[in-house]
């Protein structure tokens, strides 16, 4: 029998991906959500909770849940630059909430976290360099991935995850740039922020084998290969021959304006560990074309 998953932040864009690749693979899964119900996939397995992790979570309302996936958190790195508490209170203390109850349930534990808990300033990082926050919500994923460490059933997942966003959600990076190409829109981007993605359908496959074959500790998954995101630019245009916009490249210190938190440059991950592992990792290519195809089937 398929264990029974909790996903947290099943109405995000990784979360909801998640819950309903899982559900297809048949696992029984628990999709809690804190706000946006109505982004929250539906099928055959899936049941939905509301759910505000900010409180303390009680192990009798999660009877049998055998893996908790912890997606849930305050992403945008210039709100948690200007609101502190809220992103300390969700992604620190909302987590703590979170491992108490894996404890109490003996449940597995898997974090999602982001290659910005490095500085960025060299790449290739593996599981195990230092890490060195540039930005306040980088140094709250950073010491949560510390306290998730030491539960001898935690796993901490970085990924740089790509996707669509449901729809109605605030839309994505990638659904960004098939808005800007569809409509000739002009913009500034950005050369030098690197990163090795990960589509969430992707990821969502992998995880379903980690929960299978589980190991404690940290591990890095992505792309076999780096890219900035002008590079993924490129390949997006590449749908639309007749785009007449005017796309500026810049450094991402000259696209800072307005903007309070720091940006680490280097953000792609060593993914050898997952290899030795037995995963087998994409080409970035086939990652944003998988995410392209996903877009345009809305």
């Amino acid at each position: 029998m398929k264990q029974k998953i909790l996903i947290t932040g099943a109405s995000g864009m990784l979360g909801s991906k998640i819950s309903d690749i899982l559900a297809r693979k048949g696992f029984p899964v628990l999709a809690a959500y804190n706000s946006n119900e109505e982004f929250v996939p539906s099928g055959k397995h899936i049941s939905k909770v509301s759910l505000d992790i900010t409180e303390k979570v009680h192990p009798r309302w999660f009877k049998n849940i055998q893996t908790i996936i912890h997606c849930a958190a305050v992403t945008d790195v210039n709100f948690c630059e200007l609101n502190k508490s809220i992103c300390r209170k969700v992604n620190i203390y909302g987590t703590e909430n979170l491992l108490d109850l894996a404890e109490s349930l003996g449940a597995h534990f898997i974090y999602i976290s982001t290659p910005m808990v490095f500085s960025g300033k060299k790449g290739n990082y593996v599981e195990n360099d230092k890490t060195d926050p540039v930005n306040y919500y980088g140094k709250t994923k950073n010491e949560a991935e510390k306290i998730v460490i030491k539960y001898k059933k935690g796993l901490v997942l970085r990924a740089n995850p790509i996707g669509k966003r449901p729809l109605g959600a605030h839309p994505s990076f990638m659904q960004w740039f098939v808005d800007m190409a569809s409509n000739n829109r002009s913009f500034s981007l950005f050369t030098d922020v690197v990163i090795n993605p990960i589509s969430t359908a992707t990821l969502a496959l992998i995880i379903g084998d980690v929960i299978n074959n589980f190991r404690p500790g940290v591990l890095h998954l992505g792309s076999k290969n780096r890219v900035n995101k002008a590079q993924i630019w490129e390949e997006v245009v590449k749908l639309f021959p007749n785009y007449s916009g005017k796309v500026t490249r810049l450094s991402v210190n000259k696209t800072q304006a307005g903007k309070v938190a720091l940006r680490p440059h280097e953000m792609w991950l060593n993914v050898q560990k997952a290899t030795d592992m037995g995963f087998s990792l994409p080409d970035w290519k086939d990652e944003v074309g998988l995410v392209l195809k996903e877009i345009s089937n809305n």
